[in-house]
């Protein structure tokens, strides 16, 4: 028979939601009398046939700590170090996720503040299930944050939770429920794929767990035996490419090693669609004062495994692409003159490289070796794409029922979210499953909290710019999705962070989450907390043509538009018998502090029609001038132009 047990949400460290009546509950002998007092107040349910029960305690102002008793007849639970404050759900796919480590070597004064604040993370277990909603989480604990802890923080939730407390000076909770590479259907329920039959029944074919136990076991094998093989044919490894005495500059033609410029992609030197290992290297001449000293190498990304080698010693691996390469450089492994740096990569999928305009160095606190130029490389071993790894948690419903479902259950202050990225396959879907997704986590919310309080608030993060610059083009699945979140404002208490401007080009997780955590943070003040002197990124309100001309105006301009450079905008422009439509890019000029005019009389008088106008819509937009007042971009638009 199950003893006295709470879930994992309810225990020491936790937060809960100020100001709410706050539901907790658990498990004891059936039948058993439990008993829980806090805050002075006793309170008492009796466990039902299964041995589960639920009570509702009063509402408590923020504070603490404080301590909570559960009794029963059998057995006492003290959950101690409890606060009340304001709780967020913090939830998406990989830069929701990425932790305040990651961030550390922009933000290194996170860690030396004199007292931290009482902001506190619980990580909810990475999990799925597709038999149906879990009642409980299995596991995750709170943690407090401090100098030892931070790393572990969601780098996003960090910075919009920081800001909040400076502000309002509350306890805050964040659950983190992060995961990378999840489209947004693997957040759904299924009453909410409802309009979904075939993303319904992608999930629910994975309710077996045999058959996914013989799914995942069958991927990994493959995989597996890729890399064994891989591992067992690479001649570098037999060779021991990777040692200082090895001779890779042999002047023989026939050495095998050849030119290559880094960073850059391995297409440029003829391996286009290479799988396999390339071995890399080159030498940098280091001074005895500098060899004296611990180092590091930054490598930026790399595509797609890496090992790397300085004089012979292994420094770092990283087996993934998208993680940036800082290795450590002990003491005593440079030596004064010439130095040799080795990097083994295993390329999995044909796009091997190493991304360009990252840090390619290694350095010192007193001194800097650039690595980019002309290095040398050698093929150790050729392969056919490396088998696709298969990700359950990438299925509709999976991640929900395990993690999103029983949170549902815990009052929140609201939601915070950033994911898009990996719907880019089926951008066209994203407005509907959004949308439905918000409305029904709100639903199951309401439905069970049953705290009386308004639509439970959502706020967004809109997807940053990305890839190489480029004209605007309607096909483009990043603005469509961009444009997707943008009517998710629709939704009654809703609100987003429009974050164009804070991406990097050649990197799917940019670096700058204190400005994303910010911008999450005026969201909140304007949504949540009904601050109307906040402003936040313009929007478009309406067109008019007149003349020649036509005018666009804009919400949320601060004190006025302001362009960073000359803006452009595209029009979309067909012939009047239906010749072949045009993108043609124009000038804008500011007319006005909420206002631009952009003149298409060239296109009248080459017999054209204008039909659409479009503005930032590329998925990284070479033409994104216009912000506000307060520095915030104007968020992309696609507008019918009025009939001449």
């Amino acid at each position: 028979m199950e003893k006295l047990s709470l879930p994992p949400l309810f225990s020491n460290g936790m937060v809960i939601q100020q100001g709410a009546a706050f539901p907790v509950r658990g498990s004891s002998l059936p039948f058993s009398t439990v008993t829980i007092t806090f805050w002075g107040k006793s309170f008492q349910a009796q466990a039902d046939a299964d041995g589960k029960w639920r009570m509702i305690l009063d509402p408590v102002q923020a504070g603490g700590p404080f301590t909570m008793d559960i009794e029963s007849a059998e057995e006492k639970i003290c959950i101690r170090d409890i606060y009340s404050g304001d709780v967020w759900l913090c939830a998406g796919q990989s830069n929701i996720e990425l932790p305040m480590q990651r961030l550390r070597d922009n933000y290194p004064e996170e860690w030396t503040a004199e007292a931290f604040p009482p902001i506190r993370q619980f990580k909810a277990p990475q999990e799925w299930d597709f038999s149906g909603p879990r009642e409980e989480l299995s596991g995750g604990r709170w943690t407090a944050a401090t100098a030892e802890t931070l790393h572990e923080f969601s780098g996003t939730a960090w910075f919009f939770a920081k800001s909040l407390y400076e502000k309002y000076h509350l306890p805050i909770g964040l659950i983190s429920t992060g995961w990378g590479g999840t489209p947004v259907e693997a957040w759904m329920s299924r009453e909410a794929l409802a309009v979904f039959p075939e993303k319904i029944a992608q999930g629910e074919q994975y309710a077996d767990p045999a058959l996914c136990k013989e799914i995942g076991a069958k991927s990994e094998a493959a995989i597996q035996e890729w890399e064994g093989k891989l591992t067992r044919e690479d001649q570098g490894l037999t060779g021991k490419w990777q040692s200082p005495q090895t001779d890779l500059f042999d002047i023989n033609i026939n050495s095998g090693w050849n030119d290559i410029t880094l960073p850059g992609d391995f297409a440029y030197v003829g391996l286009v669609d290479f799988c396999g290992v390339i071995w890399l290297c080159r030498e940098f001449d280091v001074k005895a004062e500098f060899a004296a000293q611990e180092a590091k190498v930054w490598l930026g990304t790399i595509v797609d495994a890496d090992t790397v080698y300085i004089n012979g010693v292994e420094v770092g691996n990283i087996t993934y692409r998208y993680p940036p390469r800082k290795y450590r450089i002990p003491v005593g492994l440079l030596c004064e003159g010439k130095n040799r740096i080795v990097i083994r990569v295993s390329c999995v999928n044909g796009q091997g490289g190493i991304t360009r305009d990252k840090p390619f160095r290694v350095f010192n606190e007193n001194d800097c070796i650039e690595l980019a130029g002309t290095w040398k490389y050698r093929i150790g071993a050729k392969a056919p794409p490396r088998p696709e790894a298969f990700f359950f948690q990438r299925q509709p419903m999976g991640p929900f029922n395990a993690m999103i479902a029983p949170i549902l259950k815990f009052p929140l202050r609201g939601v915070i979210w950033y994911q898009g990225e990996s719907n880019d396959p089926e951008p066209d879907t994203y407005a509907a499953l959004f949308k439905a997704m918000i409305q029904d986590w709100r639903n199951k919310f309401a439905l069970r909290i049953k705290s009386g309080q308004d639509d439970l608030p959502f706020l967004f993060v809109q997807l940053p710019v990305f890839g190489s610059p480029a004209e605007n083009d309607e096909a483009a699945s990043w603005a469509i999705i961009r444009d997707a979140q943008s009517a998710a404002l629709s939704l009654p208490a809703t609100g987003m962070a429009a974050a164009l401007d804070l991406g990097e080009w050649n990197d799917l997780h940019p670096l700058n989450k204190k400005e994303v955590g910010r911008r999450l943070f005026l969201a909140a003040e304007q949504v949540v907390f009904k601050n109307k002197d906040i402003c936040v990124s313009p929007m478009y309100r309406n067109i008019q043509l007149r003349g020649n001309k036509l005018f666009l105006t804009f919400d949320n301009c601060g004190s006025g538009l302001v362009a960073r450079e000359t803006p452009y905008v595209s029009i979309v422009a067909g012939g009047t018998l239906g010749a072949c439509r045009l993108l043609l890019r124009l000038p804008a000029e500011i007319a006005g502090p909420d206002t631009i005019s952009v003149d298409i009389s060239s296109i009248k008088n080459e017999n054209k029609k204008p039909e659409k106008i479009l503005y930032a819509w590329a998925n990284n937009p070479r033409d994104r001038q216009l912000y506000n007042s307060e520095g915030l971009p104007v968020v992309p638009f696609r507008v019918e132009i009025p009939s001449l």
